[in-house]
């Protein structure tokens, strides 16, 4: 049994890579064609058994045949992860839509993405609406979100935005005014795809973002 594994898992280590791409094409296939979801359990154990094999090429010395059945694992299951969360991402945001609502998830990755903001996590959304642009094509909408934070964080963001004022983002500046601070965004090219206004209310403990994917 051990000949055997040598044979076939070492010295002819082009096997375990073979091995691991019919896996590949047939967890990414089968489903379409039978609904199994064994194909998952396939692509598992080949793995194994190539990352097993490429660690025994590194004993052996074979340098550069363990590297490259290491990057035969990783740069496939990579992809495949990068594809997976893009999907994942594209399908949480058609939800969003379809419910008139951010999902609550998205809410603070959003807010950080637009202004640098890392909001806290104990807060209350007060509005939170996603209305199509009246008119618009495809997919186009405008977002009205308002949250409610607590006096005990507002300290926590006061320091944020003083420490971004003093730096020059592609994002945008803050205004300090009466009441608060805007955040005025830059005219750049993904601004100009999805103009937003943003402000923090110091009076009300408000944030709001008004947002148009255009």
């Amino acid at each position: 049994m051990i000949k055997f594994l040598e044979k076939y898992l070492i010295t002819n280590w082009w096997i375990p890579i073979l091995l691991f791409g019919i896996s590949m094409l047939h967890f990414i296939f089968a489903p379409m064609l039978t609904g199994s979801g064994f194909g998952f359990y396939l692509l598992a154990i080949f793995s194994g058994i190539l990352l097993i094999s490429a660690v025994v090429q590194f004993f052996k010395g074979r340098i550069f045949i363990g590297l490259f059945q290491i990057a035969f694992i990783a740069v496939p299951l990579l992809f495949l992860g990068l594809v997976t969360y893009v999907f994942v991402g594209f399908v949480g945001q058609l939800e969003s839509i379809g419910n008139n609502q951010l999902a609550y998830d998205s809410i603070q990755p959003l807010i950080e993405e637009k202004t640098d903001l890392v909001i806290p996590d104990d807060y209350e959304v007060w509005e939170n609406t996603i209305q199509h642009t009246e008119g618009a094509i495809d997919s186009d909408y405008s977002l009205e979100l308002t949250l409610v934070y607590n006096d005990w964080d507002e300290a926590a963001i006061m320091r944020q935005i003083h420490y971004h004022s003093e730096l020059e983002s592609e994002k945008g500046v803050w205004k300090k005014y009466n009441d608060g601070y805007d955040f005025i965004h830059h005219n750049n090219e993904i601004n100009r795809a999805e103009p937003f206004y943003f402000k923090v209310d110091t009076v009300l403990n408000e944030i709001t973002l008004n947002l148009s994917h255009l």
